[in-house]
């Protein structure tokens, strides 16, 4: 149920939530990460961009139950005006690919019958690495310091209680989100070098193989790009950005065989994560839709190529609370 001012303040908007009259005039983008133990692996994976395996498997039975899923493909053409949707429209997105999609959240999509999108990062497909940012939290979180001397900063942070150390860390997010390849990786073995930690791989492997991706798609899902390397592309040089979104899409054309036109920005630090300049980049690359971490509701005429998603809570009455008023206020 709704909190009580949740009610009132959907009923102030003069429409009750879950009461849909005529053709909807928006849609709802979820977006996720990792579904897992929230203690499996916290070390590499952080609570934000994580939900229990019991909590998204309530949120799915919710989206099916009291709203319409629908596909990422359905919403291009929406937008475009070229197809109506069901009443409460709702599209799932995942960020990342990481292995526990495959593992735990499919075989909850599957058994509701609810389509999803999943955005690989193909530089870490097949890996037993873990991504930069993650690799940064590991260091982090391990770490014997009370300081930490930022060489590219040139400033030094206190490490000694857990707030100053998030805006240590935060801060290190900042530093690596505009770098690629080997920009970014001698960055973050700089971090880990300062912060006195060794450099090592996860105790198992976090992100999916190609055989796995496949699994997907042949599931019925989309599968679409993350980008190579995981950098904000609205803050690296346009021609990285260029040929972060273009071979990322090749990748796994190649590995497919068939064509990939769904894209999502990463959005690992620093703000914007998109651009007028990354959107012309992605339609002369060939994509047709992009997912952007910007908060919002999909109207019909909004740009295909840099649409709002909603966080995902993890409490069932937020959670609902963040669809209803979305559909009640749009």
């Amino acid at each position: 149920m709704l909190k009580r001012w949740a009610k009132k303040t959907l009923l102030a908007t003069g429409a009750l939530p879950w009461v849909a009259k005529g053709k909807p005039c928006a849609a709802a983008i979820l977006m996720y990460h990792s579904v897992r133990d929230p203690e499996r692996d916290a070390d590499w994976i952080g609570p934000g961009i994580t939900h229990a395996i019991s909590v998204f498997s309530r949120q799915m039975e919710l989206v099916a139950r009291k709203f319409n899923p629908v596909t990422i493909e359905d919403i291009l053409l929406f937008v475009k005006g070229k197809k109506s949707l069901p009443a409460r429209p709702v599209a799932i997105t995942f960020d990342d690919g990481y292995l526990d999609n495959l593992e735990f959240a499919e075989p909850v999509l599957g058994a509701l019958g609810v389509p999803a999108s999943f955005y690989v990062t193909t530089g870490l497909i097949g890996r037993p690495d873990a991504p930069w940012f993650s690799q940064i939290r590991r260091a982090f979180r391990t770490t014997r310091c009370t300081t930490w001397g930022s060489s590219a900063q040139r400033r030094t942070w206190d490490l000694s209680k857990p707030d100053a150390l998030n805006d240590a860390l935060l801060s290190a997010y900042d530093l690596c989100a505009p770098l690629v390849r080997e920009r970014q990786r001698q960055a973050v073995a700089t971090i880990e070098r300062e912060l006195g930690v060794e450099p090592v791989l996860p105790g198992r492997r976090l992100m999916m193989n190609w055989d796995e991706v496949k699994s997907l798609r042949k599931a019925g899902h989309v599968v679409g790009s993350h980008t190579v390397t995981h950098p904000n592309v609205a803050h690296v040089s346009e021609e990285a950005a260029r040929e972060e979104s273009v071979l990322s899409k090749r990748q796994i054309e190649e590995a497919l065989q068939e064509p990939v036109v769904h894209f999502s920005y990463p959005h690992p630090a620093l703000k914007p994560q998109w651009s007028e300049k990354t959107t012309a980049i992605l339609g002369e690359a060939g994509y047709a839709t992009a997912v952007t971490t910007s908060p919002g509701i999909v109207r019909t005429g909004a740009n295909p190529l840099s649409l709002s998603r909603l966080n995902t809570p993890r409490r069932e009455e937020e959670f609902l609370w963040t669809l209803e008023r979305a559909f009640a206020t749009s």
